[in-house]
């Protein structure tokens, strides 16, 4: 975690914590790639869940290279038994779901969790094994949304931040905006 640096904050990447923008009552979590890829926009995923944003806000990454890592620290809240997705959930109180390929379930071999439910991870830390070919071959689509999946809970919107391509753990993808203190 330690040395690698973050372009929102000038810290280390996953370091940046919630604090006060300009208002006191405002907060902000810059949310950086848990996996190296281009960054599409959720409108051009092909599954309506995610296009029209029925799970969440964010991007999506069309995968380059592996591993999936952690964005932030936080604790392991979903695994799909197929490894294809993964839920987080920072100190914040910020919601994470990384969602590797569309209709990706089936793309055997494809993943292998390194993580469990309820674990504690570090930023930076892989969560799960990636293999790309497999996942081109048995997915419709490898496009893999990253979403803020308690939006309405936090009162709070996601405000994109990079274009073109994002490398994992040190591009940040968008900040996550709310009012008010912790979730």
């Amino acid at each position: 975690m330690g040395d690698r640096p973050n372009p929102a904050r000038g810290g280390p990447a996953g370091a940046a914590a919630a604090e006060p923008a300009g208002g006191g009552d405002r907060r902000e979590l810059a949310v950086p790639a848990p996996v190296t890829g281009r960054i599409v926009p959720l409108e051009e995923v092909p599954d309506p869940v995610f296009a029209e944003r029925m799970v969440g806000d964010g991007v999506a990454l069309d995968p380059q290279a592996g591993p999936v890592i952690a964005p932030l620290a936080g604790t392991v809240t979903a695994l799909f038994p197929t490894g294809h997705a993964v839920g987080l959930r920072t100190p914040e109180g910020v919601e994470l779901l990384i969602h590797l390929g569309i209709d990706s379930a089936h793309a055997e071999g494809a993943f292998e969790a390194l993580v469990a439910v309820g674990q504690q991870v570090e930023a930076g830390q892989p969560l799960i094994r990636i293999d790309l070919e497999r996942l081109k071959a048995g997915a419709r689509s490898p496009l893999s949304p990253v979403l803020v999946t308690n939006l309405d809970e936090l009162g709070g919107r996601v405000a994109p931040v990079a274009q073109g391509t994002a490398l994992a753990g040190k591009s940040v993808l968008f900040r996550v905006v709310w009012a008010g203190g912790p979730a």
